[in-house]
């Protein structure tokens, strides 16, 4: 379905961060970027298809849309709708790929690049919740929508992808521990 880049055609090397709803992958994703690195985000891949069928931007039609996807094209849709910019993207840079949710999109990526670096991210679901309230997406909703998240998305598999982590980060201080904490992954992990 996809063209297969030769090793010697991708230069970048791919690292995926994984973590539930909250947990400041949004801010290692920016850390990623001032290094020099290319992000690629599956929750664009999921507002643009809301985007292409004029839903607003809320917690239902986030979850909605999802999910929808994934019954109508399988589970790794999300991947597959990223591999066409990620490849070209590595010819350039590494890239971070943000928010993979499921294990059977791992199993995709994993199909067009044989090393995948996974950094996931830990937080508890009070703190979290806290975050989330405060951070302004409108696919992010108040308790509620928080609950329902945390049981889709950790039904999704999510777990099982955060034990094929290579290294993890504990998000329980101030931002500022948070992004040296993302630094000192980064440079243990060669990125």
């Amino acid at each position: 379905m996809f063209e297969e880049l030769s090793p010697q055609a991708m230069t970048g090397r791919v690292l995926v961060l994984c973590g539930p709803p909250g947990s400041g992958k949004g801010v290692v994703a920016r850390k990623a970027s001032e290094r020099g690195m290319s992000v690629l985000s599956l929750g664009d891949i999921v507002r643009s298809e809301m985007a292409s069928k004029g839903l607003p931007e809320t917690p239902a039609n986030v979850g909605k849309t999802a999910l929808s996807m994934r019954e109508e094209h399988g589970e790794e849709i999300v991947v597959d709708r990223l591999i066409p910019s990620l490849m070209s993207t590595l010819e350039v840079s590494d890239v971070l790929i943000d928010g993979m949710r499921q294990p059977e999109e791992m199993d995709r990526l994993r199909e067009h690049v044989d090393d995948v670096t996974v950094v996931a991210m830990s937080a508890t679901p009070q703190s979290r919740s806290e975050w989330l309230e405060g951070r302004g997406r409108g696919e992010d909703g108040g308790g509620t929508e928080f609950t329902e998240r945390e049981e889709r998305e950790w039904g999704w598999g999510l777990e099982m992808l955060m034990e094929q982590a290579h290294a993890i980060i504990l998000n329980e201080g101030s931002l500022e521990e948070l992004e040296e904490r993302s630094d000192m992954i980064f440079e243990t992990l060669g990125f």
